[in-house]
């Protein structure tokens, strides 16, 4: 695709059902895209202002919307965008300022205070966004959280003006699970996002998640109150992933529920270092963490830092804790660390806080100490490991407790998973409506419960 070369910088081949996405808004359909993590459903939506720009006949890129969850999403991707010289910015929750960044020119007499790159040689500067400029089609892509989209006067007025709604050729809604997940009880404007179907009638609207059922997808459909939608999903299976279950002890004894995960984890990593798999291990509560966190350090004692005899600083440590309550810089340090081919960090004890948006290609391993309570959020967070196609694993703990009846939220479709003496890939791709897996290796390499009858 030379636009995208003559933008972005790079030649690369979309992928079958990123072509058939962009096919789909480009004829004007509302799309739901249920693209895998790691298949690259941020390049749909950064590809279209240029490609309406050509199907509308346009002398400039039309505008792109995207309704997006977290600022730290919203930062990562506009920053990338804007260091391949890509107009776009992300809006404040208020909506009355925005931010995008620049290439720092120390002698060009500008005067910038804060830097958010590295890499001495492609230093950006972060730039305040004047709101003329958004309303007058200077971006091409604009980030904002659904609250700025659908609650505030200010940014509703640019929304409604001749001159912007002109240059929308699509509404794009990213990590639309967030509906049904946070909208009822968190965050009610994720529910409110299909008034913007009302508001640009004419306009085709996207939504893209990594993982849906039949029947979420077309909840979800209905909530964005989207016409006759064109939906394009994906398997899930990740033939690269071998998935294991395992059973571990009641949670009366809090330590004992947590030695039992962390003896075997934590020794590995004792013994293989910088060689240990780089894992992510989801725990779910601070408490938990900040237990796992200790007797991590208490084990390894002066091994924790990394190479032997480096200064005893995080920077060194082999592994961290991640959680809400964690400083801006401790989160930015992790997740640098994890984006690395060779991070320093090979363990990381983290709450779901974690999560969307993660571009972590180094990461071999999930694990949960306890089930999530959909498989939607399994498929998610076991995505997170091997995005570039090395061999790796996501192991589920659970007990009686973790499925009982009683647990708030549970799907009934996680206690038959992990109770089950039946494959777990099928079951998988069964829930999100496929009847065939991807896998085609030996049962030893499929699952646990594979792995077993194949032995046995």
């Amino acid at each position: 695709m030379q636009y995208a070369k003559e933008q972005f910088g790079v030649t690369f081949t979309l992928k079958q059902k990123q072509l058939e996405a962009l096919e789909s808004i480009y004829n004007g359909n509302d799309t739901v895209a249920v693209l895998p993590t790691g298949y690259g459903k941020s390049i749909v939506f950064q590809l279209l202002p240029w490609l309406l720009q050509k199907r509308h006949n346009r002398q400039e890129p039309m505008i792109v919307i995207i309704a997006a969850p977290l600022t730290a999403i919203m930062q990562d991707q506009v920053q990338d965008l804007c260091s391949r010289g890509i107009a776009a910015c992300h809006l404040s929750m208020e909506g009355k300022s925005g931010t995008f960044y620049r290439k720092d020119s120390r002698d060009d007499g500008d005067d910038y205070d804060e830097y958010d790159n590295d890499d001495e040689s492609n230093q950006q500067a972060i730039a305040s966004v004047d709101m003329d400029d958004v309303k007058n089609g200077k971006f091409h892509l604009i980030y904002a959280h659904p609250e700025t989209l659908v609650e505030n006067r200010q940014f509703g007025k640019i929304l409604r003006s001749r001159p912007f709604s002109h240059n929308v050729g699509c509404i794009a809604v990213d990590e639309v699970h967030m509906i049904s997940e946070w909208g009822p009880s968190f965050r009610k404007s994720f529910e409110k996002l299909g008034d913007l179907v009302s508001l640009f009638p004419r306009t085709p609207h996207l939504a893209l998640t990594a993982t849906a059922s039949p029947k979420s997808i077309k909840d979800l459909a209905d909530v964005l109150q989207f016409r006759e939608p064109k939906e394009i999903v994906t398997n899930p299976d990740r033939p690269n992933i071998f998935l294991d279950v395992r059973q571990r002890p009641p949670n009366l004894d809090f330590f004992a529920k947590h030695d039992f995960i962390l003896r075997d984890l934590v020794g590995q990593l004792e013994t293989e270092l910088e060689r240990f798999p780089v894992s992510i291990v989801y725990c779910d509560s601070l408490q938990s963490v900040g237990y796992c966190y200790q007797y991590t350090a208490n084990r390894l004692g002066r091994k924790q830092y990394f190479p032997a005899g480096a200064d005893t600083i995080p920077e060194n440590r082999l592994f961290a804790q991640y959680h809400k309550d964690s400083t801006d810089d401790m989160k930015r340090q992790i997740v640098s660390e994890l984006q690395k081919p060779q991070p320093t960090i090979r363990l990381v004890f983290a709450t779901v806080a974690l999560g969307m948006g993660l571009n972590a290609p180094s990461v071999r391993r999930i694990v949960h100490e306890r089930p999530p309570t959909s498989m939607e959020k399994y498929a998610q967070e076991i995505g997170r490991c091997g995005r570039t196609g090395e061999n790796s694993e996501a192991i589920v703990y659970f007990n009686n407790s973790d499925v009982a009846s009683n647990r708030k939220g549970l799907h009934p479709a996680v206690k038959s998973y992990v109770e089950s003496n039946s494959c777990l890939r099928q079951q998988l791709v069964h829930y999100f409506g496929f009847s065939n897996v991807l896998f085609c290796g030996s049962p030893t390499q499929c699952c646990c419960i594979c792995r077993s009858n194949h032995v046995n």
